[in-house]
């Protein structure tokens, strides 16, 4: 098994290290304009950094605060995992040696790595490589071992007993479109999974949060668990729990909406079975209105809201929720519904006194900029307006208010 060593030119200096840390709130293109003012440094390189540690600082606020830590380029921070994603994921797995075949930015590994006596870090690109290498050793990771190559060569060759293999196929087609169907991925898991198998009987693998959860589950045939990852007000993310063993058509959906510890503030479990057995009424709006979080309505759970947090269904495709008692603890928005009114800018302008408000459609005709064109409305303020449609088939906007 051939390990990196970090070269020279991955290292930064402590001139370098001064430079980076003196300009974090610069604008790069302005930088730029200015390299000629330091003729002793490389500013396209430093500009890089920079320009990553930006995209850090909230992201992986960890990695950010280490100054020795080499970044990988901007877009690569962008499609990693944050670090509360990352440290969510290494609770989901332990044991004596993990096999990580996609190595990356090597944030998820790192986290990862740490409930692992051994761990394994593969990565095609000999930069990236080179660059996780610098950063292993700078968090004193020394449980990690650094491969650069292919990852089937990686895993034929192995010849330890495995616990988990980790994955998480790169996104990006041939013309570098960003891509979402498993087989578009690379490397393409499903054509693989005999040979994964065959080296551990646990597998992690992330996907897309658009990725079809029931699709990609009848495609893998071995799926114990899905989670579906919520961070801010996004779903981040969603994990397959593959286990060689495992033969469930209908898995656990797990959803967890984490904080920036990655702990899980809230969370859901059920099956396809429990969605479609639960008892939804359909009612016209309360005096609150509930938004799930986005993670929510991904891992599939619409009907089992209802009796899990008592609150009826304004539609059937309408995914909005109300109630007359407030539904503490509701896992997304909460609001006030102040007034119920017809998609009118006459009537609605007697409630948005100063003609801003804070759209969402759902299950109604249109797109945002369109309703907001038609009620002449600027974007912002402390009023939040929901067009939908009703279980009669009405169309209302609800005005409301955060709770």
């Amino acid at each position: 098994m051939k390990t990196e060593r970090p070269q020279a030119e991955i290292t930064l200096t402590p001139t370098e290290k001064d430079f980076i840390q003196s300009h974090l709130t610069i604008d790069i293109n302005e930088l730029i304009l200015k390299a000629h003012t330091f003729p002793h440094l490389n500013i396209r390189k430093l500009g890089q950094q920079i320009l990553a540690r930006q995209k850090a600082k909230k992201k992986l606020p960890e990695w950010y605060a280490n100054d020795s830590l080499v970044f990988p380029p901007a877009l690569s921070i962008e499609q990693a995992s944050s670090e509360a994603a990352a440290r969510f994921k290494a609770s989901l797995m332990s044991g004596s040696t993990l096999l990580d075949i996609t190595g990356g930015t090597g944030i998820d590994h790192f986290y990862m790595s740490q409930g692992f006596d051994r761990s394994y870090y593969c990565e095609i690109n000999p930069e990236v490589s080179q660059v996780a290498a610098h950063n292993f050793n700078v968090l004193m990771a020394t449980q990690t071992t650094v491969f650069h190559g292919d990852f089937l060569t990686f895993v034929k060759e192995f010849s330890e007993p495995v616990d988990w293999i980790y994955a998480d196929p790169a996104r990006r087609g041939t013309q570098k479109e960003k891509v979402v169907r498993l087989t578009d991925c690379t490397p393409d898991i499903l054509a693989h999974l005999p040979v994964l198998f065959a080296q551990a009987p646990n597998i992690l693998l992330k996907t897309s949060p658009l990725l079809d959860i029931t699709g990609a589950v009848k495609a893998l045939g071995c799926v114990s668990e899905v989670y579906a990852i919520g961070l801010g007000n996004e779903c981040k993310e969603l994990l397959f729990v593959l286990r060689r063993d495992t033969l469930q058509q209908d898995p656990i959906r797990k959803v967890r909406l984490l904080d920036q510890e990655g702990k899980a503030m809230a969370s859901l479990d059920f099956n396809m079975h429990d969605e479609q057995q639960a008892l939804i009424a359909y009612k016209d709006p309360q005096r609150y209105l509930y938004e799930p979080h986005a993670a929510l309505l991904k891992g599939g759970a619409f009907r089992m809201l209802g009796p899990k947090f008592e609150v009826g269904k304004l539609a059937p495709s309408s995914h909005l929720y109300t109630s007359e008692s407030l539904a503490e603890g509701f896992p997304g928005r909460s609001f006030e519904i102040l007034e119920v009114c017809k998609p009118d800018a006459k009537e609605l302008k007697k409630h948005l006194p100063t003609g801003q408000a804070n759209v969402t459609i759902r299950n109604f005709p249109g797109t945002v900029n369109d309703l907001r064109k038609k009620l002449r409305l600027k974007e912002g303020g402390d009023t939040y307006l929901f067009a939908t449609t009703l279980s009669n088939h009405k169309k209302v906007v609800l005005v409301t208010k955060k709770c």
